[in-house]
């Protein structure tokens, strides 16, 4: 009889093909199946993107909300986040407003998009009772520097004739002067997840590095830098806040900017606010874990720069748990990344990214039972 195995699963979303829930399902049922009395114990994680919702729920931390929300194009779109009610805490993800997903390829237009349907889900957790508001960034659609969603809270931005701006990136070279911020969103704790430390503007910033995915081109980029630049001024003006260099501030699209400058929110990686509620640590010391899982969709020199995978590694390095890496794309060589005892790639041959899009599930499976097959003939 097989040795019965302690695993703990920490993966993140392989964005566009598999959630971290389904990385999750996918390889209890693969561990159970080939070591029948193993304690697995799956934690989907998120670095405030894709599936930051679903890490609190899954792990019985919180409840899903569900609501109607404004998508990134002003469609109604069905939108949820996690609300904790004994600590009056919710856990919102922009991206289930604002995102990417929301919108088709050929839509994608950051001098239109806007936030605001997220400043619906932020409005729909006060009106539960919410003093502390934790808003995962990432996978956005946008390039306003939260402005939307700062108005659909109640927040007056205008031109120079008092009139509100229109939404959209392109409206933000009109804003003029930001009226009276309604004092019941002092009385919340900001918390902004994010795993990115970019500034706000500059060839380093919101518009340059994440724009062209969004939509960006060379014709409206200087309409929007611009804008944002104008946004950064006219908070400062307001509340005397830079927020423009405060590393961060140019995640979704300049949505932390909009947040740190008038609503004084603080910038945490999101894998230390998952980490904290999660409580991974505890985990690996009481639960005598002997093997971790952890991966996303590509995996590259860049996952050493704070990628969740890397810092899972990085746990278990420190409490002595050997730590396997699995991912889409493997981009470098597993050498580069000593802090996995492996790391392995779901892709087993030549293929086409869409077909690799729609196999992920079956070659995650055959990929795993592979591994846990070799772990078991090495006892």
């Amino acid at each position: 009889m097989n040795k019965a195995l302690n695993v703990l699963l920490a993966p993140d979303s392989f964005k566009g093909s598999l959630s971290a829930i389904q990385f999750c399902e996918i390889a209890t049922q693969v561990i159970q199946e080939i070591h029948p009395h193993s304690k697995v114990i799956a934690r989907p994680m998120s670095d405030g993107g894709e599936g930051f919702v679903d890490s609190f729920v899954f792990a019985g931390l919180a409840e899903k909300q569900t609501l109607w929300a404004s998508n990134a194009l002003g469609r109604k779109t069905k939108a949820q986040f996690a609300w904790q009610p004994e600590t009056q805490t919710a856990m919102i993800e922009m991206a289930q407003a604002s995102g990417l997903p929301g919108i088709r390829q050929e839509e994608r237009n950051p001098m239109q998009t806007h936030t605001y349907g997220t400043g619906q889900m932020i409005k729909s957790a006060i009106d539960l009772g919410a003093k502390k508001i934790i808003l995962g960034l990432g996978g956005s659609a946008t390039n306003d520097g939260g402005a939307g969603a700062l108005q659909a809270l109640g927040i007056p931005l205008l031109d120079n004739k008092g009139k509100e701006i229109n939404l959209g990136g392109q409206s933000l070279r009109q804003l003029a002067q930001i009226g009276e911020i309604p004092s019941s969103l002092h009385e919340i704790e900001w918390q902004l997840a994010c795993d990115v430390t970019n500034p706000l503007l500059g060839k380093d910033g919101a518009t340059a590095i994440f724009g062209p995915q969004k939509g960006v081109t060379e014709q409206n980029f200087d309409a929007l830098e611009s804008g944002l630049s104008n946004w950064a001024q006219v908070i400062a003006d307001k509340t005397g806040r830079q927020a423009k260099d405060i590393p961060g501030a140019g995640a979704a699209g300049g949505m932390a900017a909009g947040f740190i400058g008038l609503l004084n929110a603080e910038v945490t990686p999101g894998f230390d606010i998952l980490n904290q509620n999660l409580k991974i640590e505890s985990l690996l010391e009481e639960h005598a874990i002997d093997w971790i899982v952890t991966g996303e969709g590509r995996m590259d020199t860049q996952t050493r720069f704070g990628k969740l995978p890397m810092r899972i590694a990085e746990l278990g390095l420190k409490h002595k748990v050997p730590t396997l890496g699995v991912c889409g794309s493997l981009g470098c060589s597993p050498q580069d990344l000593p802090e996995f005892r492996a790391i392995f790639s779901i892709i087993n041959s030549p293929m086409h990214e869409i077909d690799a899009f729609q196999k992920t599930p079956q070659l995650l499976n055959d990929t795993l039972t592979s591994i846990f097959k070799l772990i078991d003939s090495n006892r």
